[in-house]
């Protein structure tokens, strides 16, 4: 997701990104850090003057990994409700950079998975159906992982058979042949850029 957001970047000042991390994840929060950085970076060496508004805001929430590597998956729901109370604080916490600016629910929510996704994604769906959210807020966005040729992730097929995600993005045209509503993206993030590097 890092990459596919430092290939595709527009500067807005109206923007906040917010990212959705799991605990003891420091590869991704490091990532992060860098990809923040470097987006600062190229905005101040672009502009006259330097006007780092025009980069937008943005925050960082940390919510329990919703099922761990090894984990038996009898354990997972409950895990899994764990992460979804620290995905609807995540959610619904107005950002300090914005607070009286009109911000309440995010517009977009875009993931790759994995699991920890799912159930963001699953607590804006209920959300929504609650009432809580507004139907044009907290459009979800799946993007398949690139190493999916042949047949979706446990967390695409989740996202697949659920029908939560607005957008269910594949990264192989094989995949639209077998998947019914699925939208071919191409290659994006580190795919793109590893073939162009």
């Amino acid at each position: 997701m890092f990459e596919t957001i430092k290939n595709s970047f527009l500067p807005s000042p109206a923007q906040h990104r917010r990212y959705v991390i799991t605990s003891g994840d420091g590869d991704s929060l490091r990532r992060l850090l860098r990809l923040e950085s470097l987006l600062d970076r190229a905005v101040l060496g672009s502009l006259a003057g330097g006007d780092k508004a025009r980069v937008g805001t943005r925050d960082m929430f940390t919510i329990p990994r919703a099922r761990r590597v090894h984990q038996p998956f009898w354990t997972a729901p409950f895990t899994s409700l764990v992460t979804g109370v620290g995905a609807v604080k995540a959610l619904s916490t107005v950002p300090r950079s914005r607070k009286g600016e009109g911000y309440k629910w995010p517009n977009v929510i875009v993931t790759n998975g994995p699991g920890t996704g799912f159930v963001v994604a699953l607590v804006a769906y209920i959300l929504k159906l609650l009432a809580v959210v507004p139907q044009d807020g907290c459009k979800v966005v799946y993007v398949e992982s690139w190493a999916r040729i042949n047949s979706l992730s446990l967390t695409g097929k989740m996202f697949y058979w659920s029908g939560i995600a607005e957008v269910f993005g594949v990264q192989h045209r094989q995949l639209c042949d077998k998947y019914e509503g699925v939208v071919y993206v191409g290659e994006v993030g580190a795919a793109k850029g590893a073939r162009m590097g």
